[in-house]
Formats: structure tokens, C-alpha cells, sequence
């Protein structure tokens, strides 16, 4: 009678990185989805929001055909902001998960993106602004 054969931890280390490439793939996939959604609904070429975020135009292809599997934080914040949405439109789980709990969760980070890129000045204006509208609700 032989001995069963050896497993190693490899052999389970392979089984569980099925479902986690697979859950990776689909997620940039429906994240590329969102991309090309996002920038069709606002007539703009591939090209045109590279040049808006600041990345090279294949990146904003390979994204939208799930051919980029790890774009950084950095990445998704430019290409949000090129867009003048939040980050949270672009990411499938993030994007459902929050307009559940928070419906104003996109508005409020297209509002931080926007923050981000003012200057001092603009900062005290909007906060003027955003004073004022406050005001007249109540």
C-alpha cells in the first residue's frame, strides 16, 4: 500500500488563488466599464482625458478593456478628477456600498477632489459660498 501522495502548500496556495484572480479580474473589469461610462457620458476621447489626468492615453485603454490589472490610488484620483467625479464612481463595490449608506458619498468626493486642486483664495471663496447657500435653508 503506497503512501498518498504529498500535498504541498503550494498545491493549496493554487486553489485559493483561483478565486481571488478571477474576483481581481472581473473587478477591474466592471471598473473599466465605469470608465468608459464615465468619460462617453461626458463626450470625451480616450485621449482627452488622458491628457486631463495627466496619463498616457493606452493606460486609459487598457483600463477600460481590463488589460490593467493594478492601477495605483494615484492613477484612479487623476482619472477621476479629470472627469470631475469622485473616486468612489469609479469602484464597483465602493460606488454601491456607499450610496446606500451615504447617497451624497459621490458629491461630497468630487467636492474633496475639486478642494484639492484649489488654491488658498478659491478655498476661502467656496467656503463663502458654500456659507451662503447653507444660510438661505435656514
Amino acid at each position: 500500500m503506497s503512501a498518498p501522495p504529498h500535498r504541498s502548500s503550494a498545491d493549496d496556495d493554487d486553489r485559493l488563488e483561483l478565486p481571488r484572480t478571477l474576483h481581481e479580474r472581473t473587478y477591474m473589469s466592471e471598473l473599466g466599464q465605469r470608465l468608459r461610462s464615465l468619460r462617453e457620458e461626458r463626450g470625451m476621447t480616450q485621449h482627452a482625458l488622458a491628457r486631463a489626468a495627466g496619463i498616457a492615453t493606452d493606460m486609459v485603454s487598457r483600463l477600460e478593456n481590463g488589460h490593467y490589472t493594478s492601477p495605483g490610488l494615484r492613477t484612479l484620483v487623476r482619472l477621476a478628477d479629470g472627469m470631475g467625479v469622485g473616486v468612489a464612481a469609479l469602484l464597483p463595490e465602493l460606488d454601491q456600498a456607499h450610496a446606500a449608506r451615504d447617497p451624497d458619498a459621490a458629491a461630497r468626493a468630487r467636492l474633496q477632489a475639486l478642494l484639492a486642486r484649489a488654491s488658498t483664495s478659491d478655498v476661502e471663496l467656496i467656503a463663502e459660498l458654500a456659507a451662503a447657500v447653507l444660510a438661505r435653508r435656514h
